[in-house]
C-alpha cells in the first residue's frame, strides 16, 4: 500500500482518537480511570500478541528496559489524560493534549540540547495564549484541564524517549512492550484506587473494545506504517487533526459548547501546533515552484 493510503488511514485513526475523548468521558461515569486504561491497553496487547510473538525472543534485556521506560512515560501521560477527561469537556481535553507537539521542542532543548527553531518558539507562544483563552474562566484554572495539561507534558517526554529508543528496537515490538507496560501499571493502579472495575453497560464496554482494538493496537500499527512511508511534515500535520476531530465530536456527540473566547483559544492552539511543525524547507520549495511558473 502506498504512502498516501497509509496517510489516509492515519487521518481515520486521528478521527477515531478525536471521538475517543467523548467515549472515554462517558465511560468514566461507570468505571474509574485506572480500570478503563487497564482494559483498553491489555485488550490492545492481546490483539498484538500474534503479530509480535516470534520477535519478542530477539529483543535484548537492555532493549526491553528501554522500551519499558518509554512505556512508563506513556502510562503517566494516559493516567493524567484519562483522569482529567472525567473533570473537563472532551473538547478541552483534545485541544490541551495537542499541546504535546508544542512542548516537545522545549524538552528536546532541555534534555537533548537541541535548539528550537524560530517556528517552534513562535508556535509555542501562540499555543500558550490559546491555552489561556481556552481554559481560564474567571481567572481560575479548572482541575480537569490542569490534569490534561500534565498529560501533554508527559506525552512530550514520551516522544523524546521514543525518538531515541525507536532507533534500536523493532517498531511493532516496541509498541507491544509499551502497551503492555501501560496496561500492567494501570491494573496495579486500579487495585490501589478503589479496586478494579468492569464495565457493565453496552456503551462503556463497546468504547473499551473499540478504543483497545482500533484506537490502540491498530492505531500504533498504522502510525508506524504512515511514518515510514510519508514525510515527517505530513505526519505532523495529520496529527494536528486530532484535537480538531475532538472538538467536532465533542460538539455533536458530547454537547460541548465553547464560548467565543474559548473557541478562539482552541483555534490558537491548533495554529500553534501547525506553526511548530511547519517546515521552513516547504516554504522555500513552494517559492521556488512559484518562481519557475512565473518564468
Amino acid at each position: 500500500m502506498s504512502g498516501k493510503y497509509w496517510a489516509l488511514a492515519l487521518v481515520l485513526i486521528t478521527a477515531l482518537w478525536g471521538w475517543s475523548f467523548v467515549a472515554i468521558h462517558l465511560a468514566l461515569q461507570e468505571v474509574n480511570a485506572p480500570s478503563f486504561n487497564a482494559l483498553r491497553f491489555l485488550i490492545g496487547a492481546l490483539v498484538m500478541i500474534p503479530f509480535v510473538y516470534n520477535r519478542l525472543a530477539h529483543l535484548s534485556v537492555s532493549h526491553y528496559l528501554q522500551a519499558g521506560a518509554a512505556g512508563v512515560a506513556l502510562f503517566f501521560a494516559f493516567a493524567f489524560q484519562t483522569s482529567g477527561i472525567k473533570y473537563t469537556t472532551a473538547s478541552n481535553a483534545s485541544f490541551i493534549t495537542g499541546l504535546a507537539i508544542v512542548f516537545t521542542p522545549l524538552f528536546a532543548f532541555l534534555i537533548l540540547k537541541a535548539k528550537p527553531t524560530y517556528n517552534q518558539a513562535l508556535g509555542g507562544a501562540i499555543a500558550t495564549v490559546g491555552l489561556a483563552l481556552l481554559t481560564l474562566r474567571g481567572l481560575a484554572i479548572h482541575y480537569g484541564d490542569l490534569l490534561v495539561l500534565v498529560c501533554a507534558i508527559f506525552t512530550a517526554l514520551h516522544i523524546i524517549v521514543l525518538s531515541d529508543v525507536s532507533k534500536r528496537v523493532d517498531a511493532a515490538v516496541l509498541a507491544f512492550v509499551q502497551i503492555t507496560v501501560v496496561g500492567g501499571l494501570s491494573l496495579l493502579w486500579a487495585f490501589f484506587d478503589g479496586g478494579f472495575q468492569l464495565s457493565t453497560t453496552y456503551s462503556a464496554t463497546s468504547a473499551v473494545i473499540i478504543i483497545g482494538v482500533l484506537g490502540t493496537a491498530a492505531a500504533y500499527f498504522v502510525q508506524t506504517k504512515a511514518q515510514v512511508t510519508s514525510s515527517p511534515a505530513r505526519i505532523a500535520l495529520i496529527l494536528v487533526l486530532e484535537p480538531v476531530f475532538g472538538g467536532i465530536f465533542g460538539y455533536f456527540l458530547g454537547g460541548d459548547r465553547l464560548a467565543l473566547v474559548n473557541l478562539a483559544g482552541a483555534c490558537l492552539i491548533v495554529a500553534g501546533m501547525v506553526v511548530t511543525e511547519f517546515e521552513a524547507d516547504a516554504i522555500k520549495k513552494w517559492r521556488s515552484r512559484a518562481m519557475k511558473l512565473r518564468n
